[in-house]
């Protein structure tokens, strides 16, 4: 067995305020609230997967579930939950369970399991995994998921930074070739996208298999100007239920992320985009057709900034080098 890990007033601050977060999240509360609305009935039993706070745990019970079981593998938000739930009225219908959902066994019987383990990068909070467990071992046959669908969308944007030192104290243009190999998170406010966006690839939490590699995404753009094109934004888009969809393009606690690119040629032209989105194989493709002429093509991922910067980690330290040589 591993070791336990010891509990301090400054993880529970931290924790508090992240839920603090999440919980003050206008947009977000309000779709997965509708969600849950349209899914919960009277008498239900509810799966809230990554408790948190417990908030959709508590909602189910106040729309009617007669038994709802919250999963929150972090001892400090048990009694968080179990607080919540008295203050709402409905401690008695509320169950708290602190387990690692991978490792769960609850018997097949809930109507309604609801997650919010999606990652800025839409997959990479592991909601497939979680969610095929779910259906395969807690969800009665007809029972609803929510979210029920996630897709990622993706556009043209300009630059927000160009990677670089500002104000420009020293020379910094070797750091930006290697950021221009990693994905990021960007303010939403900071987002100026350049063409409509497109949807690159949809999964159907309801069917999708987490063995199954995510497709590559293939998506096209007409652009006024490649030169201002710093980048592709790519956004989460989640179908929580029929007619209640959540984007994070703007104004949620996750945010759009921004890949580079290198710069393109000055001019209209079309923008194509190939994505690999596996996990541990990021990879972006672009290349652009200038209406004059002009091409570009070029790869982006952070696989190949790490290349470049492992060699030097093979090498020993200077002061290491000269203790040999004594």
């Amino acid at each position: 067995m591993g070791k336990s890990r010891k509990l301090s007033p400054a993880q529970l601050q931290g924790t508090l305020s992240y839920h603090q977060a999440l919980l003050a999240d206008t947009r977000r509360n309000r779709a997965f609230q509708r969600a849950l609305a349209a899914r919960v009935r009277p008498g239900h039993t509810v799966l809230d997967i990554g408790a948190g706070s417990g908030i959709w745990a508590v909602v189910a019970a106040r729309l009617g579930a007669r038994r709802v079981v919250a999963v929150e593998r972090e001892p400090l938000l048990q009694p968080v939950i179990e607080n919540l739930a008295r203050e709402n009225g409905v401690g008695d219908r509320v169950e708290v369970v602190c387990a690692d959902a991978r490792r769960l066994d609850l018997p097949r019987v809930f109507d309604v399991v609801v997650s919010e383990t999606i990652g800025p990068e839409a997959f990479d909070e592991g909601i497939v995994a979680l969610l095929e467990r779910a259906r395969e071992r807690f969800l009665r046959r007809g029972g609803a998921l929510v979210p029920e669908s996630v897709a990622l969308r993706a556009a043209p944007a300009a630059p927000f930074d160009a990677g670089r030192l500002s104000p420009p104290l020293v020379s910094a243009e070797s750091f930006a070739a290697l950021v221009r190999h990693v994905p990021r998170g960007v303010i939403p406010e900071r987002l100026r996208t350049l063409a409509p966006s497109r949807e690159l690839l949809r999964v159907d939490l309801r069917t999708a298999r987490s063995g199954d590699p995510l497709p590559i995404a293939r998506a096209r753009y007409r652009v006024a100007d490649g030169r201002a094109v710093g980048g592709l934004a790519v956004w989460v888009d989640m179908g929580l239920a029929p007619g209640v969809a959540l984007q994070t393009r703007a104004g949620t606690t996750w945010t759009p992320m921004f890949l580079p690119v290198d710069p393109l040629p000055r001019g209209p032209g079309r923008l194509s985009l190939e994505l690999d989105w596996n996990a541990n194989r990021h990879r972006w493709h672009v290349e652009f057709e200038g209406d004059g002429g002009a091409r570009h093509a070029a790869d982006h991922s952070p696989l190949f900034a790490w290349g470049a910067v492992r060699p030097a980690l093979r090498r020993p330290a200077a002061g290491a080098s000269r203790r040999g040589r004594r």
